[in-house]
């Protein structure tokens, strides 16, 4: 390992593992090198899973990497392209499960240890789709596939019941070791990391990362940065109230003079994972009713995706006797047709924002709805449709009005996008209670919390004393892990009652002056003049990207700033809102882009935590150090 100290200048790397993509790059640098899902395919070689262990990884036409468990002697064969194609050479997934090292329900890199699966979820089951999504484990016969008989939902929620305690570590390891070796080509021993994390991230997550960052990489150093406060000096601000718009969901977080309010934290379920589930039903309703006008010659009533639309092709086209329509077993097929729906997004023919005072036909109530749609409806329901052409060759036409009906989620104060929104927040308020629950603590008040959080923190830190000290052999070390894990859960049970947001089911507007008001009240008004944008779901326009001639970039701000100062306005007239956010092509990295900022900077390199420091003070410097 190459002498490191905070007087020496080296290029760090930064690194985000988000709950959609994963992004490492160099400090400095204006866009990340290594960029890939953070949901990927992994295999368990030499037994384990959920099927076959020895079975060849296909033509997968991906980076599989072979990386080595830190603490189950476990193999992993990893898949980063999955969603066109099987695994196998066969075109199969036997023995395949998805993994991702972020928690859906609380965003962080954490893994609960249920005893039994909390109850499926309806979370986002507001689509029309569910007859179609009954259908997709079928092949043109009408055959089910006997592959799997659970629903994307189930087969997404059983993933934490079948990994090792603690495996979502052993993801993120992988993870860094795959964005080193594939774009970065440099050895993690020979440059500092600054990893971006969640700013809500409990202290015992924080010291089980870094020990993998210094234990398993042996990196020469590290440090942590919030991401929205790495959203603030990617737009040039030391305040603000960042909105990030990701894929699990939206966060609302305020920060004064460079450091988070946790008092002010906000979090809503609404994503882009909705978004997204809102798009496929769509164009699966587009699609069904083109197929009855023209007489598709198509076995389902949904929109194929591309591995689906490749295995009919090589069976002779969609007339033949539907072997080659075979669906794959969920979560993959689901994630295959997630994949052709977020395009829709991206491009701008999939969704929109609408300008201000636009409202969507079934979000009005009482006298409204009775009355004839508004101006601004009408001049969009008579705008000309948007194509979007689906993964086999069909084009569908999707109106103006139907695109500005997913951004409605975020904004729509009553009707179905509020009714989404409240049963999505519930949804996610009893999978954080079933999360809660699986750590076996019941203990959420004041003083008890305290002893449970001290308690297990001191038994982990025992616990890391005696690894470093006494390397253990692979059988103890196994047993160590498990327990090792279970304190670590407990641990963070006290933060996740009540440091980790609150969950809310009111639109963007609301959640930003809501943040702020809980702030201090000379906090209030910059922390409103200084509104962040960010995340991949703010790269909403009103006008389709492919065919714009214009700058869309401001359309979503500007909705945002009105409606603000509009609820702002009805009791203090005199405060401004003023949103700030990056480029469309900047905005879903903006939290890398800040850290890159702020990585490249002369002053911060003595801020580093280096080795000898960990070696010395152990994982707990990491709550000393870092803000």
């Amino acid at each position: 390992m190459m002498p490191f100290s905070g007087g020496e200048h080296f290029p760090a790397v930064v690194c985000e593992v988000g709950s959609h993509s994963t992004k490492m790059g160099f400090a400095g640098e204006d866009y990340p090198r290594s960029y890939f899902r953070s949901t990927t395919a992994f295999k368990r070689e030499g037994g384990g899973g959920g099927g076959s262990g020895g079975g060849s990884g296909g033509d997968s036409g991906d980076s599989a990497s072979n990386s080595a468990s830190n603490s189950n002697s476990k193999a992993f064969k990893r898949s980063y392209d999955f969603f066109s194609r099987g695994l196998e050479l066969d075109g199969s997934d036997d023995g395949w499960e998805v993994s991702n090292p972020v928690d859906r329900v609380t965003g962080l890199i954490y893994q609960p240890t249920y005893t039994e699966l909390p109850p499926p979820s309806s979370m986002n089951s507001n689509n029309d789709n569910a007859d179609a999504e009954g259908k997709n484990k079928g092949d043109g016969n009408g055959n089910g596939d006997v592959s799997s008989s659970l629903s994307y939902e189930e087969a997404m929620r059983a993933q934490p019941g079948t990994t090792i305690p603690g495996e979502c570590y052993t993801h993120f390891s992988s993870y860094l070791t795959h964005g080193y070796e594939s774009a970065l080509c440099t050895e993690p021993s020979s440059t500092p990391l600054l990893l971006v994390e969640r700013s809500y991230n409990p202290p015992p997550i924080r010291q089980r990362m870094i020990e993998t960052i210094f234990e398993e990489h042996n990196a020469p150093a590290t440090f942590f940065a919030r991401d929205a406060v790495c959203a603030c000096y990617a737009v040039g601000r030391t305040t603000g109230t960042v909105v990030d718009i990701g894929h699990s969901g939206t966060v609302v977080t305020p920060v004064y003079d460079g450091f988070v309010e946790n008092k002010g934290i906000l979090r809503s379920p609404v994503g882009v994972d909705m978004m997204d589930k809102m798009i496929l039903s769509q164009l699966d309703g587009l699609y069904k009713m083109k197929k009855a006008r023209m007489k598709l010659n198509s076995p389902f009533d949904y929109a194929m995706p591309l591995y689906q639309v490749r295995n009919s092709e090589g069976q002779g086209g969609q007339g033949g006797q539907g072997q080659g329509h075979k669906a794959r077993r969920e979560p993959f097929h689901t994630l295959a047709r997630l994949e052709f729906a977020r395009h829709a997004r991206e491009d701008g023919s999939g969704a929109g924002v609408g300008i201000y005072g636009y409202s969507s036909l079934h979000d009005l109530e009482g006298e409204a709805a009775d009355q004839e749609p508004s101006d601004i409806y009408q001049q969009y329901a008579n705008a000309p449709k948007a194509s979007f052409k689906l993964p086999d060759g069909t084009e569908v036409d999707i109106s103006q009005t139907k695109r500005f009906d997913i951004s409605e989620l975020m904004f729509g104060k009553g009707g179905k996008s509020a009714e989404a929104r409240e049963l999505a927040a519930t949804e996610a308020k009893k999978e954080l209670d079933a999360t809660i629950a699986s750590a076996g603590v019941s203990g959420t008040d004041g003083d008890t919390g305290t002893s449970i959080e001290s308690s297990a923190i001191a038994q982990m830190e025992d616990m890391r004393r005696r690894k470093r000290n006494a390397r253990l052999g692979n059988n103890k070390k196994k047993k160590a892990t498990t327990a090792s894990h279970e304190k670590l859960v407990k641990a963070c049970t006290p933060y996740l009652l009540s440091a980790i947001g609150e969950i809310s089911s009111s639109t963007i507007p609301s959640m930003i002056c809501d943040a702020a008001f809980k702030c201090d009240r000379d906090q209030q008004s910059q922390l409103l003049g200084n509104a962040i944008l960010c995340g991949g779901g703010a790269c909403l326009s009103t006008s389709v990207l492919s065919n714009s001639r214009g700058d869309n970039a401001n359309s979503m701000p500007e909705r945002i700033r009105e409606e603000c100062e509009t609820i702002i306005h009805a009791h203090t007239p005199g405060w401004r809102v003023k949103v700030l956010s990056p480029g469309l092509s900047e905005r879903s990295i903006c939290s890398w882009l800040g850290a890159s900022i702020f990585g490249s900077l002369g002053s911060f390199h003595d801020m580093w935590v280096t080795k000898a420091e960990y070696e010395e003070h152990g994982a707990a410097i990491v709550n000393r150090k870092f803000p």
